[in-house]
């Protein structure tokens, strides 16, 4: 009798398992994605300040509710804007992006460097609207300005990373992976690319070319 209680209680304990919807996972991460489309739009148009969560809400066609538990207000629509727009509708993470076999297969070291900067390039085109806003918001929200740090370093970093991975040894004389990853992210920020195509008009495959034939020289001399 004992024993049959002990075998209840166990089961009684055993925890249950939690139910998987791959139909409703998916229709979560359309929202989020329509959430973030609509954030996208409204922050370009309005800046943040002018941008509520409400006016969202209802481009998306959904709850100002569903906004807060899923991405936490404002703050965790501007970080997750500027995240969908670095990542792109189309490319996959950056350290599994197929981009970067091409690159690696690629023999001349001036062709890995004009592909990487075609890369970075198309990332800009994608970001600038949004790292605008960022640089808006900057002077009088503290998490902006934050962000805007942290975005800095995350790219300082990867570019850093993809220098040393595909350009090490190929660097010219005196000039570390170190400080290449600075002039490479320097000269591939958000804030030059803005002043070239929008405020002076140059197409973005000018500046394209232009940034190449400079970070050849900068980087690997001749």
């Amino acid at each position: 009798m004992i024993a049959t209680v002990i075998e209840v209680a166990s089961e009684v304990k055993r925890p249950r398992r939690k139910y998987h919807s791959p139909l409703r996972a998916d229709q979560a991460e359309q929202t989020r994605s329509r959430v973030l489309a609509a954030a996208f739009d409204l922050f370009v148009e309005r800046g943040y300040a002018g941008t509520t969560v409400t006016a969202i809400a209802e481009r998306a066609s959904v709850s100002a509710e569903t906004i807060y538990l899923s991405l936490g207000g404002k703050r965790g629509l501007l970080e997750g804007v500027i995240e969908m727009a670095i990542a792109g509708a189309d490319d996959p993470p950056s350290r599994t992006n197929p981009w970067w076999d091409e690159v690696a297969a690629l023999p001349d070291a001036r062709e890995r460097l004009g592909k990487m900067v075609e890369y970075s390039c198309r990332i800009l085109a994608r970001t600038r609207p949004i790292h605008a806003v960022i640089r808006g918001a900057a002077d009088k929200e503290p998490f902006a300005s934050e962000l805007r740090k942290r975005l800095l370093e995350e790219r300082l970093s990867n570019q850093t990373g993809r220098i040393r991975d595909c350009l090490s040894g190929d660097l010219r004389p005196g000039l570390s992976a170190t400080e290449a990853g600075q002039r490479y992210c320097a000269l591939t920020s958000p804030e030059l690319y803005s002043m070239f195509t929008s405020e002076l008009g140059w197409t973005p495959a000018k500046h394209r070319r232009w940034i190449a034939e400079l970070l050849r020289t900068e980087l690997l001399g001749g």
